[in-house]
Order: structure tokens, then C-alpha cells, then sequence
């Protein structure tokens, strides 16, 4: 009788397998082994260190920002009168400059709020635009035409434009060059803001100074004073494009003042040398001023 010994057989290549099984593993840890590198990460001491102690609690946070809020506030007040003291020095020297054929004029103190009120556009100057106001008549705060820069800078020293413009223009409608607008009667929030209107009021009811500018003369701290105000051409063929604009206590190098304006061109309230550069058609002074010497 045969006798098979396929168990033992079996058995042995099983233990085989095992053992080729532990080899592979001893080699793939020492090939993992060679190949790693320990990699350490160190977080700097200052990571989570600040140089500036925050606030901890909301009512230390109010505080801070009550504090903030106030330097703020003083600095913007100690500006603003830095800014008057020089503007006051600016005008007050050129009062006391003596002339050598015609005695000095003073500046009144309304040139002297018009030209403030005319600098402080410059602060937070508006974008030019153009929309009408039936219920105000005068723009919002963030735009403005030219017209409006003189209107808004009377309005705040206490002469109300679209008031006075309407009642000359109701009392005295055949001054006012009204074929313009092809109409007969006046519109009060309306007329005010046109240019050609403006003109007409204050060549009627202000002072109507040179509309030349001599660099040359020695008397142009008289016939041109800051807060007064000037009207260029730009289109004789066109009325609707003339601009407004008032004098500054600002001057280019050779002396010239500077015009505080707006345009389209321009896009905001800005401070221009224009002055010799756009014919002048209107040069006025208003309030009309009291014991005025030619």
C-alpha cells in the first residue's frame, strides 16, 4: 500500500511564505529607514508676542475709541484755527503792504469770511455735478457746479443767492437776459445756479472791478482781493459754458492768484491757476463795500 505525504509538504511551504513574507518587511524597514529624515519645527518665542497691550473688555474698548475720537476732534480744532490765524495773517499783510500811487485798501472782514468760507470748499471739496433741487434749490453737500461754489460760500456768510437773484430778477425782469432760457418769468431754485443770471445780479448790485490782469501793476492787492469773484469765457458763442470762480489768498511763483473753481475738467472744488488763462468777462466784489475809494 502507497502511503502520500502531502501534509508535511503543505506545511512546509507555508513556513516558507512566512519566512519571505518576514524578509520583504526587515527590507522595506531599513529601505524607509535610509530614506527618512526627521524634520523639526521650532515656532519662534515672539509668535504670539505683541508690542501693544489691546483692550480687554468692551467698555475699555469704548473708552479708547472716546479717547481717540477726542485727540481727533482737537487736532481737527487746532487746524482750523492754525488755518484762520494764517489766513488772517496772509490778508492782514497784504492791507499793511504800502503803495506807491494809490493808497492801500483794506479787506473787509466779509472778504475775510468769504475767502475762509471759500479755503474750507477746498477741505472737503465736491464732485462737479449737475441736478436740479425744486425743494432746496441748492445742492447736498458732496456735489457742486461753479455757480453753486459762489452761491454755497455767500449762503454761508449770511447772503442767500437764490433769495436775492429772484426778487431783482421778479423786480426787474427786462435786466435779466432771460432769452437765454426762452422764458419770461423767473424760477427761483433754478436761476440762481445759472452763470449768465449771477453775472447780471452782481454787475447790478456789487462792486464791478477790472476784468484785466496786469502782473505788472502795483496795485492788484487793491483791484484784485481774495473772496472776490470772477467770471471766465470759454465759449464766446455759448453763454451756458462761462465759470465761476472766487479769488484766493493763494498766489502762483510770479504772484498771481489762484482761482477757487470747479468744471467739468476739473471733476471737484479745486484750487487753479486760471487767472491769465481763460478771458475774464466779470470781476466783482459783493457785499458792495462801504467808503470805497477809486
Amino acid at each position: 500500500m502507497r502511503i502520500t505525504r502531502k501534509q508535511p509538504r503543505r506545511a512546509r511551504n507555508y513556513i516558507y511564505l512566512v519566512y519571505i513574507v518576514i524578509i520583504i518587511a526587515v527590507l522595506q524597514f531599513f529601505a524607509l529607514k535610509a530614506f527618512y529624515q526627521e524634520v523639526v519645527t521650532k515656532l519662534p518665542d515672539t509668535l504670539f508676542k505683541v508690542t501693544q497691550k489691546y483692550p480687554r473688555d468692551e467698555i475699555t474698548l469704548n473708552f479708547v475709541d472716546k479717547k481717540t475720537e477726542e485727540a481727533e476732534k482737537k487736532i481737527s480744532e487746532q487746524n482750523q484755527a492754525t488755518l484762520e490765524e494764517d489766513i488772517e495773517a496772509e490778508l492782514t499783510t497784504v492791507q499793511a503792504e504800502p503803495q506807491d500811487t494809490q493808497e492801500t485798501m483794506g479787506i473787509s472782514d466779509i472778504q475775510k469770511e468769504i475767502t475762509l468760507k471759500t479755503l474750507e470748499m477746498l477741505e472737503d471739496p465736491r464732485t462737479y455735478e449737475y441736478e436740479l433741487y425744486p425743494d432746496t434749490g441748492y445742492p447736498p453737500e458732496n456735489i457742486a457746479i461753479s455757480t453753486d461754489v459762489i452761491a454755497l460760500v455767500l449762503r454761508d456768510c449770511g447772503y442767500d443767492l437764490m433769495e436775492l437773484i429772484y426778487q431783482d430778477m421778479s423786480d426787474n425782469p427786462s435786466a435779466y437776459p432771460m432769452d437765454i432760457v426762452d422764458r419770461d418769468e423767473p424760477i427761483k431754485y433754478i436761476d440762481f445756479r445759472h452763470v449768465f443770471f449771477q453775472e447780471t445780479f452782481f454787475s447790478r448790485n456789487a462792486l464791478e472791478l477790472s476784468i484785466e490782469y496786469d502782473p505788472e501793476s502795483e496795485n492788484n492787492n487793491i483791484h484784485w482781493q481774495p473772496g472776490d469773484f470772477v467770471y471766465f469765457q470759454l465759449d464766446p458763442d455759448n453763454p451756458h459754458q462761462d465759470m465761476g470762480g472766487i479769488i484766493s489768498p493763494n498766489t502762483n511763483d510770479q504772484g498771481i492768484p489762484l482761482v477757487v473753481m470747479t468744471s467739468g475738467d476739473l471733476g471737484k472744488v479745486s484750487e487753479v491757476d486760471v487767472l491769465l488763462e481763460h478771458t475774464i468777462v466779470g470781476h466783482y466784489r459783493y457785499p458792495y463795500p462801504e467808503d470805497l475809494e477809486d
